[in-house]
């Protein structure tokens, strides 16, 4: 999904950007006599003259960078048809409630904030305030309505997109596919098994460690560590499996788990740590390495595929919407 209108944020929106074929084209927007009238009415949303002309400029930006001519009349209505999406896709937004994450929003703020040679978001702030008052506020929002919008598309257009086996395979296959990376490719794993004491309502973080240092000194002992996480884990999954977790590979814990699990012998148990889930002792039974390299040619494979497919996928779902909605364009 194309992101043109977080370009127009920072292009026309917020620097003040124009172009020589915008100021040509301008005058061709006529519907309206007052100063920032209403072009169209999307459902319950409508699009005003100035946000057509912003669309206009984004994408004159896009055609000129292309080196592609385009006339008044064709930038126009290519910029009034991705209004009228944008706007459809909006209002099923607000509709269903959905919120975009604020830290995400920050996170993406901080992004466009470096690109531009900002440390801060407050600094980010004060230089497009003091170029347009009220910038970084329409730009904050245009933010998270793109945040909106690509999880929209994820929750109705890629659903649509299948692809089976048998197309990865004939890809894979064909010519375009043997050009797909063959070097090997090998990742660590770990056959690991684990005791957890978990902290909970009734177990308190004291009495959790104090149980799993219980557990500990039976160990130091010369217990068994497979008899120990059957009988007192308190991971129920695993421990009807001696503690047995399987084999793990990198990213698949939580980094607590992950950081003693690598630090720990094979065929040594760790001391206790604690995670979010309680406190633990993990022993790795093993280590190997396993290959990877067709996983990683499918995945590939899957996402060509995928991105082929996606703009048709995106077209069929956008004809849908506009052909069950209200659209008024004024003359």
């Amino acid at each position: 999904m194309k992101n043109k209108f977080l370009v127009l944020c920072l292009s026309a929106l917020c620097l003040g950007f124009t172009t020589n074929a915008l100021a040509q084209n301008s005058q061709i927007i006529s519907a309206v006599q007052s100063t920032d009238g209403i072009i169209a009415e999307v459902g319950d949303e409508i699009i005003l003259k100035s946000e057509l002309t912003q669309a206009m400029a984004t994408l004159a930006k896009e055609h000129q960078a292309q080196n592609q001519t385009i006339n008044g009349a064709q930038l126009q209505q290519q910029a009034l048809d991705e209004l009228i999406t944008r706007k459809l896709q909006l209002g099923i937004i607000k509709r269903s409630g959905f919120t975009p994450n604020e830290s995400a929003i920050n996170a993406q703020l901080l992004q466009l904030a470096k690109a531009q040679g900002f440390n801060n978001l407050q600094a980010f702030q004060q230089s497009l305030d003091n170029q347009k008052l009220g910038s970084y506020a329409a730009l904050r929002k245009q933010v998270a309505e793109e945040a909106s919008l690509v999880a929209l598309w994820q929750a109705q257009v890629a659903p649509r997109i299948k692809i089976t086996p048998h197309e990865i395979e004939a890809f894979l296959n064909s010519p375009d596919g043997q050009r797909i990376n063959t070097q090997t490719t090998l990742v660590p794993e770990w056959q690991t098994s684990h005791i957890l004491a978990s902290i909970d309502n009734n177990r308190s973080d004291i009495m959790a460690q104090q149980k799993i240092n219980a557990i500990y000194n039976q160990l130091q002992q010369g217990a068994d560590f497979e008899s120990l996480a059957a009988t007192y884990s308190d991971d129920t999954g695993s421990a009807s499996q001696n503690g047995s977790l399987g084999w793990v590979s990198e990213g698949q814990m939580v980094p607590e788990f992950e950081n003693v699990m690598k630090n720990t012998e094979a065929g040594d148990y760790s001391v206790p740590f604690r995670s979010q889930f309680g406190w633990h002792i993990l022993k790795v039974d093993s280590t190997r390495q396993r290959d990877v390299t067709n996983q990683q040619r499918q995945a590939a494979a899957r996402e060509i595929l995928f991105n082929r497919m996606a703009p048709q996928a995106e077209e069929d779902w956008v004809q849908e919407l506009k052909a069950g909605a209200y659209i008024k364009i004024f003359e």
